[in-house]
């Protein structure tokens, strides 16, 4: 999980880092006046992915491992906004990036517990076929 974590974290800070050109550039900012922003804006990305192997704690729940990647990846995004300037605290676009954010977690909950649902039920299905064919006529 070490590995998987660390190569996560690494193609996160790429994208956070293409993240973090957008915003910059695309307030008018030159290259120069963008570097910071486009190294820090690595570090949302990096943990955001990061922390994705909280998914594979077998013992957590999916409501669980959801809730709690959320809030990593809110805290972080927060703080890096704020910090980085990228809008104003408590603005519309703060409230529009919290509300999208839930969304969209929402919806990833939602797709896993569908998934395994699926495989719960065709699990269980599979085990009732073997165990009739387990016993003798």
């Amino acid at each position: 999980m070490y590995k998987k974590a660390m190569l996560l974290t690494l193609l996160g800070y790429a994208c956070g880092c293409m993240i973090g050109l957008l915003f910059s550039l695309g307030g008018g900012h030159d290259f120069g006046e963008a570097l910071p922003n486009i190294l820090l804006g690595g570090i949302p990305g990096a943990i955001a992915m990061g922390t994705t192997v909280v998914y594979d704690i077998e013992k957590w729940s999916i409501l669980r491992a959801t809730v709690t990647h959320f809030l990593i990846v809110m805290g972080v995004n927060l703080l890096a906004c704020f910090v980085l300037k990228w809008f104003e605290p408590w603005s519309t676009a703060f409230w529009i990036m919290t509300a999208g954010e839930l969304i969209g977690y929402i919806c990833i909950w939602l797709i896993c517990f569908r998934s395994y649902s699926r495989t719960v039920r065709r699990m269980n299905s599979d085990l009732k076929k073997w165990k009739s064919a387990q016993k003798p006529e």
